[in-house]
């Protein structure tokens, strides 16, 4: 089992793979619910996870303080005494957890130098370590809020500032126009790569990761990018991707598609008369299956057209007919065939868009 599971709202997965990359560059086993399909699968994943897990990150934002579920998952971290919570905008904490001190990570772009995220890595090595919220909320669960603001300098120390100020701003300007008098165009030599070619050179794209990133491109998923930062966090598109989960959006959108098949109903065609017309069995057995696809055509154009369907295709599967003399004046045919029905329907699709 994962030693931290983060509860998130599904719209905070661009900021949260941030986190999730971090937290694994640090050696730890993250879990979140990226990859996990709905239904039963899911629901059973996410309990066993939420109960085995050695810290339970809540990750409170504008649109998680209201989910229903990132609070009960949150409530399960914070009775099992392991709960850290992080704040990634600036909002209050719900009800029932405004008494734990929460990670200050609003503004966050991902750098592992920034103190705020040293001062989580404390908090959560702290529990680790067989602590728990309880005693890490006064030291390393509250060490995580930002780091203190600098006193602002006492009036009697503003006039020596501004003097300071001042001759560092001469020494500067100074400094500035020795180099742009010095300076001359720059020059590349034939042959030599520019410092763009050079720092592109650098880049090594594998044919996986291009392959995955024009599939991600393509598709514009939230699954898709996502999918790709997990297979490359630190990939040449990795910041690019993450850019792009915080534009996604869903989207509703009507398309027709393939409705369902009236298969294998029977159809009977007849066709009869007297022998002595001069019609053979063989001409009766046409018309009569003659008979069938008319009546195929007409029983699917009627379908698609009440049912505000389109593109009707039938087709009548051919098989021998039974022809029969009951008596010596008369000749009957009769062909019993089998014909399906297919049309396209308009459904209501719903897909996230990103980008």
């Amino acid at each position: 089992m994962a030693d931290i599971f983060i509860s998130y709202k599904k719209e905070d997965a661009g900021r949260v793979i941030r986190m999730v990359e971090a937290l694994r560059a640090e050696g730890f086993d993250v879990w979140w619910d990226h990859g996990i399909k709905a239904g039963t699968e899911w629901d059973r994943s996410i309990h066993q996870e939420l109960y085995a897990a050695k810290v339970v990150l809540a990750i409170w934002s504008e649109a998680s303080v209201a989910a229903p579920w990132v609070k009960e998952e949150a409530t399960v971290g914070k009775n099992r005494g392991v709960l850290i919570p992080v704040r990634i905008d600036d909002v209050d904490p719900p009800l029932g957890f405004m008494m734990i001190q929460a990670a200050d990570l609003v503004g966050w772009n991902g750098d592992r130098a920034d103190q705020r995220w040293a001062f989580l890595l404390d908090a959560v090595r702290g529990i680790l370590r067989g602590g728990s919220v309880s005693a890490a909320s006064g030291s390393s669960a509250r060490r995580a809020e930002a780091p203190p603001r600098a006193r602002p300098a006492s009036r009697s120390q503003m006039p020596i500032l501004l003097a300071v100020a001042g001759v560092a701003l001469v020494a500067i300007l100074a400094l500035v126009w020795m180099l742009m008098a010095g300076r001359g165009p720059t020059t590349v030599t034939p042959g030599q790569p520019s410092p763009q070619q050079q720092q592109s050179q650098q880049v090594r794209i594998s044919d996986g990761e291009q392959k995955l990133w024009d599939q991600a491109v393509a598709e514009k998923t939230r699954q898709a990018f996502q999918s790709y930062l997990v297979a490359y966090p630190n990939g040449a598109y990795a910041q690019r991707a993450r850019d792009t989960l915080l534009t996604c959006r869903t989207e509703t959108k009507e398309v027709w598609k393939p409705g369902p098949d009236v298969a294998n109903q029977m159809v009977r065609g007849v066709s009869g008369g007297a022998l002595s017309s001069g019609v053979t069995a063989e001409q009766h057995c046409s018309k009569a299956k003659a008979d069938v696809h008319a009546r195929a055509k007409l029983m699917c154009e009627t379908i698609v057209t009440n049912g505000g369907y389109r593109n009707a295709k039938w087709t009548v599967a051919d098989a021998p007919c039974d022809c029969q003399k009951p008596n010596t004046v008369v000749m009957s045919c009769i062909a019993d065939l089998a014909y399906s029905c297919r049309w396209e329907m308009r459904v209501t699709e719903r897909t996230e868009i990103c980008g």
